[in-house]
């Protein structure tokens, strides 16, 4: 007779690992807590399925029903069970204490059903194990406070008006490193696809800009100096993005240009 089991069953002695196990900043908890004298196991993940949003309306005077104002991606709480199968219960108390200096200070996670994805994420809490009980399954909580999945960084060599193919699913909002071969007081960057702009001018010269478009930020120098102070006020820096298909333009041509960005999805 061949006995079958699904994930996380228990009917007789095959094991299959769990298909979405945890990974705290790099350390898959399955494999790194489970050992000879105990078994940690990822069981059971909520919260990663559709999005919600937060939406601000207004009642207009004189109209039935509402008008839209706004509608962002609203936080989530992604709830993890997990399962520890010791053999008796000071080994437990061990895993938890080592479980517990993963989660301390833990900024995102990933699981190993979505490679390449990672979500930033707080900590929060979850139900109690308890100490008593070798064999036990306990929820542990993250706040998914940035409610998009990203995936790891790329690099781009890039050349004036060249079609980007960025590997994501919405638009994102890059690092620019932009060189000239010599110190100066003006540029621009523009997409010509989305006529969107930035305009830089200031006194002081230099060869090296930096765009954190994502941080709203800039800066000038191999030193890293703040440059916000040279930013035209008419730029479009908070609404800049690029997507695949669109083209920048740096006038003048730089020497060269170096985009950097995460790809991004719902």
């Amino acid at each position: 007779m061949i006995e079958f089991e699904l994930p996380g069953e228990r009917t007789g002695g095959l094991h299959l690992p769990s298909p979405h196990q945890l990974i705290i900043e790099g350390t898959n908890i399955d494999e790194h807590l489970s050992d000879a004298d105990c078994r940690v196991e990822t069981t059971n993940i909520t919260g990663r399925q559709l999005n919600s949003y937060g939406v601000q309306t207004s009642t207009p005077a004189g109209y039935d029903g509402l008008m839209v104002l706004s509608k962002r991606l609203a936080s989530k709480t992604i709830s993890v069970t997990v399962e520890i199968d010791a053999d008796d219960t000071d080994i437990l108390k061990e895993k938890l204490s080592a479980l517990n200096g993963l989660l301390r200070s833990a900024r995102y996670i990933q699981f190993s059903d979505e490679v390449g994805f990672t979500y930033y994420v707080t900590y929060e809490g979850g139900s109690t194990p308890d100490n008593e009980a070798a064999k036990q399954s306990f929820v542990l909580d993250f706040l998914w406070h940035d409610p998009l999945k990203y995936k790891d960084e790329h690099t781009i060599n890039y050349t004036n008006a060249q079609t980007l193919d960025i590997d994501s699913t919405e638009p994102v909002q890059p690092y620019v490193e932009i060189k000239f071969d010599t110190g100066i007081k003006e540029w621009s960057l523009r997409n010509t696809i989305t006529d969107l702009n930035i305009n830089y001018s200031h006194e002081n010269v230099s060869s090296v800009y930096r765009l954190y478009l994502e941080d709203q930020a800039l800066t000038k120098n191999v030193t890293e100096t703040d440059a916000m102070d040279g930013l035209n006020i008419e730029s479009d820096m908070e609404e800049f993005t690029v997507k695949t298909g669109d083209q920048l333009v740096v006038t003048p041509t730089p020497a060269s240009i170096t985009i950097k960005y995460r790809g991004v999805s719902l």
